[in-house]
């Protein structure tokens, strides 16, 4: 079997809210310092090592790209949008089929691919393409905001693999993604 065809690895890591928000409404990401102490990073320098490319939204990529630092340098990012005309130079710009997308990356080699903002996840998801997913609970409640899950036709079941609860009060789930769909009503 040509090892150019297999699909990728394609997983979730982030963080929410105790009550369910990856942000703000208005994309703000402050409330997520209140946990960080001692330089720690909760696992994401490791797992950011063993990713090939980064597959993320729009909206996600306008906030990432307000940093004063691109934290993705050296990794290929690829930027899901129908609107924006042109991204930074370190980085890709995507409209078509998704399902393509992961194809060309399987194609094109690529074992690992990370999928962020809450839209992105949502369609990946839809199409029963994440395997693995690592949630951070931020211990906050902001009250509103952008939820971790948009609105889906069906569901998923999950089982979890692992949960670690850091000093700082950070509690992180690792899940794998089973292929058995929950319908919503």
């Amino acid at each position: 079997m040509d090892k150019k065809n297999l699909k990728p690895k394609i997983s979730v890591f982030l963080a929410t809210s105790l009550d369910g928000y990856i942000a703000t409404e208005e994309g703000n990401l402050d409330w997520l310092d209140v946990v960080y102490m001692n330089d720690e990073d909760f696992g994401f320098r490791n797992f950011l090592l063993n990713i090939d490319v980064i597959v993320m939204g729009r909206k996600t990529y306008e906030v990432v790209n307000g940093f004063s630092n691109w934290p993705y340098k050296g990794k290929r990012v690829i930027v899901l949008s129908k609107t924006l005309k042109a991204v930074r130079k370190d980085a890709e710009l995507y409209d078509g089929d998704i399902l393509e997308l992961v194809e060309i990356l399987g194609k094109e080699g690529a074992k690992h691919v990370w999928v962020d903002g809450g839209e992105t996840i949502a369609e990946f998801l839809r199409l029963s393409l994440i395997e693995r997913m690592t949630v951070s609970t931020i211990p906050v409640i902001l009250g509103k905001g952008i939820p971790l899950f948009h609105k889906m036709e069906t569901g998923c079941n999950c089982r979890l693999l692992s949960t670690h609860a850091y000093e700082s009060g950070l509690v992180q789930n690792c899940y794998q993604l089973l292929k058995t769909e929950i319908y919503v009503q």
